[in-house]
């Protein structure tokens, strides 16, 4: 949280208080902690194939964005705005998101970022709206798909969720959300959307071709992306598991782009590597220790046994650890603890938890800028456009509570119907009046209303 200790360092840290812990209190031997790395086979060995997943995943981006894919995506995109700043606004809205259901949340700021930056140089324009806009909407595209994110490929494998069960429970929420964000984000920002027609002229005649080294690679990068999301959905991983898929793919994608194995190698993160066997040390400890089944216990008992308040709590729980603390450890800890709440509840309930898990420990971490936003505020302040820490919480914070007040809506619907409908109306009502008072001023209102209610009256009388 203090930001004063490599993250991974930390994890490793944590990893081997944990194992002194197990091997002299606990009186277990060494191999507990090869089942903790990479799971048990009753397990199904999920922490091994979260592993290579992830670096099957990391090779396909790092040739991607070596060939200039995502650049050439994003600039085909800004052109279609004609000139408009909202219709731009819309595109980086709509581009943030394809390219964050594909990649990481840190690959998209550093891809989109200094992206923006560059666009809004040539248009002479402020690229702080369209930043904070990016840094949110990241968050909103690492729901969309099981691969999004590293906290959805860990509830996926727990889980044993396929692609396509998640993208139809928690995919097409986050295609509820966008739309909501992004009309949310238009009234924020509409007196700030503004360029002038000059630099348009000068982005419209750039030659999108710059942004691309090698054409031949730029296809085959395309076509191997799309060739693996058919795969994820069509090919059941009883048959093949994603991480053999993605690890695959990317195999052959690095014999046939010819690019040098070693330099595609150097670029692998593996701080987020090590970070994660720690906190796979971690979080099995805290599960072997038994903390992990009574924090279950304790969740269950706060839920009554009532699912709908079970899903509700953590979707909000899950929503504010995930903004102090980063979401892996967080999802990695709750995972287990849905599993022991979920005991006797029927499977569609039970991963009505885990969908829930996802949305708050990947949509939280924009409550605050301590998660991977950080890295937004330092690439805006290294290209010479700050944005301050204040800026960005209030923008995050009540963009987040925003986004989950509206999913808790949909649950509410979907469990308590009528309840759902009372909350709709009161805050459909309470909008109408913000409307009325923020257009016409309260001594206004109070005139119309007493002509309305004046009115009412003589037709009663008649």
């Amino acid at each position: 949280m203090t930001d004063k200790l490599n993250r991974a360092i930390a994890s490793l840290a944590g990893a081997i208080i944990t194992y002194f812990v197990l091997i002299f209190i606990e009186g277990l031997d060494f191999s507990i902690i090869v089942d903790l790395l990479f799971s048990s086979q009753d397990e199904g060995y999920v922490n091994l194939h979260s592993l290579v997943l992830i670096i099957g995943m990391m090779i396909i981006v790092q040739i991607s964005h070596e060939a200039g894919t995502f650049q050439f995506l994003a600039i085909r995109l800004i052109k279609l705005s004609r000139g408009k700043p909202v219709l731009l606004l819309i595109l980086f809205c709509i581009i943030t998101i394809l390219i964050s259901a594909i990649l990481n949340n840190i690959l998209t700021v550093i891809i989109l970022i200094p992206l923006t930056i560059t666009v809004s140089r040539i248009l002479n324009i402020n690229p702080s709206p369209y930043i904070l806009t990016q840094a949110v909407l990241v968050n909103i595209g690492g729901t969309f798909f099981s691969i999004s994110s590293i906290p959805n490929i860990l509830i996926t494998t727990y889980a044993g969720i396929s692609f396509l069960e998640f993208f139809l429970n928690v995919g097409l929420i986050s295609l509820i959300i966008f739309p909501f964000t992004s009309l949310f984000f238009i009234f924020l920002f509409k007196k700030e959307l503004s360029f002038p027609e000059e630099g348009f002229k000068v982005l419209k005649e750039f030659n999108i071709w710059n942004f691309v080294q090698n054409k031949r690679l730029l296809f085959q990068s395309i076509i191997s992306i799309i060739t693996l999301i058919i795969l994820f959905i069509f090919v059941p991983s009883s048959l093949i598991t994603s991480d053999m898929i993605a690890l695959s793919i990317a195999i052959i994608l690095i014999i046939i782009s010819g690019l040098d194995p070693k330099e595609l190698i150097k670029k692998i993160d593996f701080e987020l590597i090590f970070y994660l066997l720690g906190i796979f040390i971690i979080s099995g400890g805290l599960e072997i220790t038994g903390i992990v089944s009574s924090f279950g216990i304790i969740l269950s008992n706060l839920g009554a046994g009532n699912l709908f308040l079970q899903i509700i709590m953590v979707l909000w729980i899950s929503a504010f650890l995930s903004s102090s603390i980063d979401n892996i450890p967080i999802t990695k800890v709750l995972t287990p603890v849905i599993g022991s709440m979920s005991e006797g509840v029927s499977l569609i309930d039970k991963n009505q938890l885990f969908y829930s898990l996802s949305i708050g420990a990947n949509w939280g971490d924009n409550l605050t800028p301590l998660g991977d936003n950080i890295l937004v505020i330092n690439l805006a302040e290294q290209n010479n456009r700050p944005i301050s820490f204040k800026q960005f919480f209030k923008l995050g914070f009540c963009t987040t509570i925003y986004q989950l007040i509206i999913v808790t809506i949909y649950f509410t619907l979907i469990f308590q119907f009528i309840i759902g409908m009372v909350i709709i109306i009161t805050i459909s009502i309470m909008i109408a009046i913000f409307y009325l008072l923020q257009k016409y001023g309260p001594n206004s209102m109070k005139i119309k209303i007493d002509k309305i209610i004046t009115k009412f009256k003589n037709i009663i009388i008649k």
